[in-house]
């Protein structure tokens, strides 16, 4: 798995920030060492409910068990 790293400028100070994407997950990262800052992907899942009322939302049909999925 690649990772490309960068700098971008920190939204909460202005200062330089250090981030990460990996190539071949949907995770990135990012810290900045001036103000404390960080921020990173996190993977969840719906619950049913949730998943049926932005199905909805979409005018899709509601499902009647929730997918297994890894996350």
């Amino acid at each position: 798995m690649g990772s490309h790293s960068y700098s971008e400028t920190c939204p909460k100070c202005g200062e330089e920030m250090d981030c990460t994407t990996e190539t071949k997950t949907p995770y990135s990262s990012g810290e900045c060492l001036n103000c404390g800052y960080y921020f990173y992907t996190k993977e969840e899942q719906y619950t049913l409910e949730e998943l049926n009322e932005r199905r909805l939302d979409q005018e899709l049909p509601p499902l009647t068990e929730l997918p297994k999925i890894v996350v």
